[in-house]
């Protein structure tokens, strides 16, 4: 079942509309009771579409990780399959982490070294 991107921006409209432009009291107390009740129907249709776990049906069993163990050693000429995935295959995404722990040890190591300049 997919959901058309018009109905979740009909809904989060709806909660906007709900939450910071009805005034109090009763009105209000229902709009916010039917958009719990649209969150909490979307999240049992969701539930209900998932694959059952282990099913060889999921996504997760596709065909990324079969070309993965059969493709690396011809498409890259190394011998280390997870190098060759980690540097080939997914080069961004290692970038992508490497910048954000560069981020985060630089930001630790300027509020180390801004709290040593203060004592």
């Amino acid at each position: 079942m997919e959901i058309n991107p018009l109905i979740v921006v009909a809904v989060l409209l709806l909660v906007a509309y709900t939450f910071f432009y009805t005034p109090g009291g009763q009105i209000r107390n229902l709009l916010i009771l039917f958009v719990l009740f649209i969150i909490g129907f979307t999240l049992v249709v969701a539930v209900s579409e998932m694959p059952l776990f282990g099913s060889i049906d999921a996504p997760a069993y596709n065909h990324v990780a079969r070309r993965y163990i059969t493709g690396t050693v011809p498409e890259t000429g190394s011998i280390n399959a997870v190098a060759a995935i980690i540097m080939d295959f997914r080069a961004f995404d290692t970038l992508g982490e490497a910048t954000v722990l560069f981020t985060a040890i630089a930001s630790v190591l300027a509020s180390l070294g801004a709290q040593r300049r203060k004592q």
